[in-house]
């Protein structure tokens, strides 16, 4: 998928990707090695785009959004609790059956907080923050990725 645009348009590209990644996941049969190198792809990018929302989307929410620190500090844990399931999920191989369960709860995870941001946070965001903030946020989000 094509990267570029505002700090929405980024992030909302990043949600396709990593829902495309537990679609590959779920399509391979239980015991494929290649879902254990998508798990790994899938680790990546979650982390990558955690790390660039902390660095600068939420504190852009903070500063722009009535209410943005408790905002913030929700998706912030939301981002916590992913990173838990990612470490737990490092030692496990397909066919184990906390393989499994991991991806359906990560997936569960991250779809309510993709839902989140995308259906709440998002639209707050874009009605009191400049096109042109939104856009440098957006280089800004995507050089964080580059470098993470």
């Amino acid at each position: 998928m094509g990267h570029g645009g505002n700090v929405i348009q980024e992030l909302t590209t990043d949600h396709r990707e990593v829902e495309d990644l537990f679609a590959q996941i779920e399509a391979l049969p239980g015991a494929d090695e290649q879902r254990r190198v998508l798990a790994d792809r899938l680790t990546m990018e979650l982390i990558r785009h955690s790390v660039a929302e902390e660095e600068y989307l939420y504190p852009a929410v903070r500063r722009y959004v009535d209410g943005g620190d408790d905002l913030a500090d929700k998706e912030i844990a939301d981002h916590s609790e992913v990173e838990r399931m990612l470490k737990e999920l490092e030692d496990c191989r397909p066919g184990d059956g906390r393989f499994d369960t991991l991806i359906l709860r990560l997936k569960n995870a991250v779809t309510a907080h993709v839902s989140d941001e995308e259906n709440r946070l998002f639209p707050m965001l874009a009605d009191s923050c400049s096109a042109d903030a939104l856009a440098q946020l957006g280089e800004e989000v995507r050089s964080a990725k580059e470098h993470a």
